[in-house]
């Protein structure tokens, strides 16, 4: 098979190096342009072609993006007109406001627990995790799953699962993001650092907000059990740095517009707002805006 995966970040340079790891074919689209990418994985030094686009052969595209850049790499890559036979994964944190018009039919979302990082050209894989694979579009989770790009995606990053209800892996995903990044902006610490502040009825609050929203959008949730599962990742990566307050750091965009934004934005249109989401996504902007 044929990959393309977007971009240089730390999963999806993980999954390139992986995908080469088992013999795929495999070329990158950076975000800038260059002829080659150089990448180091556990000690092997690998060097991958870049795209050119339009596409014109089969290919599978992995796209592990920042939310904010979704947009801009479905029209760079044509999502919508990829060769007969392609298919689309996407991976990103958080959720957009037009996913249901956005995405194409045949997208994919493959959430995952897997910790990486990179230091220059290096690909840390930082924390095993699993992974969780299923069809974007409501109408499309019982379909069946595309038994090929799934054997090879388990064989590269195992163990993958097919969920037909991959919207509320999403909306887990999206929760204990919610319940950890921003305070971890606020406070400006580590992950474990959090324990020693007094977030716990803030968090739950947040947790109550996101679970009413999702019980609006036909998922079930509890809040206690999201704070629960939040304060285990917190302990489990007690010396990690959110991928938010490294984005503050550096100056960078964070995607809290797509977390706590999302959140308050979504609930409000609803007819019930979000206070407790609205004020962390405002904090957050504040801070990264100074």
């Amino acid at each position: 098979m044929h990959w393309l995966v977007v971009g240089t970040g730390a999963i999806g340079s993980l999954m390139a190096a992986n995908l080469r790891r088992i013999g795929e074919h495999v070329v990158i689209k950076p975000r800038h342009e260059q002829a080659t990418i150089q990448l180091l994985y556990n000690a092997h030094q690998l060097e991958f072609s870049t795209a050119e686009l339009p596409l014109t052969k089969p290919t599978q595209v992995f796209a592990a993006v920042k939310a904010y850049q979704v947009e801009a790499v479905l029209k760079q890559l044509n999502a919508a007109n990829l060769p007969v036979g392609s298919s689309l994964i996407v991976s990103y944190n958080g959720m957009l406001d037009n996913e249901a018009s956005l995405l194409p039919p045949n997208t994919l979302h493959w959430v995952t627990t897997h910790g990486a990082y990179r230091h220059d050209n290096e690909v840390i894989h930082a924390g095993m995790g699993e992974s969780w694979l299923g069809w974007a579009q409501v109408e499309h989770a019982s379909s069946a799953r595309p038994i090929e790009v799934f054997s090879v995606l388990n064989n590269a990053l195992p163990p993958l699962n097919w969920s037909p209800a991959i919207h509320q892996r999403r909306w887990i995903k999206l929760a204990i993001n919610c319940l950890i990044n921003p305070f971890t902006v606020i406070h400006n610490c580590r992950n474990g650092e959090l324990l020693s502040h007094d977030i716990s009825a803030l968090q739950l609050q947040t947790a109550q907000e996101i679970c009413w929203l999702a019980a609006y959008f036909g998922v079930q949730l509890g809040a206690e059990e999201l704070v629960a599962q939040a304060h285990h990742v917190i302990k489990s990566t007690a010396n990690n740095y959110s991928s938010m307050l490294m984005d503050v750091r550096l100056n960078r965009p964070t995607e809290v517009d797509y977390l706590n934004g999302f959140v308050a934005r979504q609930a409000k249109l609803a007819g019930h707002p979000a206070p407790t989401n609205e004020r962390l996504w405002q904090q957050v902007l504040n801070i990264a805006s100074n």
